[in-house]
């Protein structure tokens, strides 16, 4: 009987612990993703307020070499899709970045408008991870404001 009581209670004390270590983490999660929805809001605001720069995302790498990667960038307010050479730096797919640069001519895809970017003309960037967190945010944000 004793042995019995023991291990009920040893399984009760499991049980209690994990829910207090699943509330954390998920109000961990939660707080983190506040965090990444606020710079994605701070990413915005720094587009508006920095004259020439646009947020792209990274939509395909197709070759990195140690002086910068070529890349395919999407614009975010038209969605148009541009070649792109990222000098000194190696995004990822799906990097969200806040750019200023150039266009001017690219002599190894023979394109008349692809956009270069220098060194230090990326003015912030999220990661598709980063993203996913602000949405995350968002979409617990909307749900709490739906008053049944």
């Amino acid at each position: 009987m004793f042995l019995y009581l023991l291990m009920v209670c040893a399984i009760a004390g499991v049980v209690a612990l994990a829910t207090v270590v699943l509330r954390r983490l998920k109000s961990r999660r939660a707080r983190q993703d506040a965090l990444w929805s606020g710079y994605e809001q701070h990413m915005n605001e720094l587009r508006d307020a920095s004259p020439g720069a646009e947020l792209a995302s990274v939509a395909q790498v197709y070759q990195r070499a140690g002086s910068g990667t070529k890349a395919v960038i999407a614009w975010q307010r038209t969605g148009i899709e541009q070649d792109c050479w990222f000098e000194a730096m190696n995004p990822d797919p799906g990097d969200l970045l806040l750019l200023r640069g150039s266009p001017g001519w690219g002599p190894d895809s023979s394109s008349p408008n692809v956009f270069y970017v220098a060194a230090g003309q990326v003015l912030a960037s999220m990661t598709v991870e980063a993203q996913a967190a602000a949405a995350r945010h968002r979409h617990r944000r909307a749900a709490a404001d739906v008053t049944p």
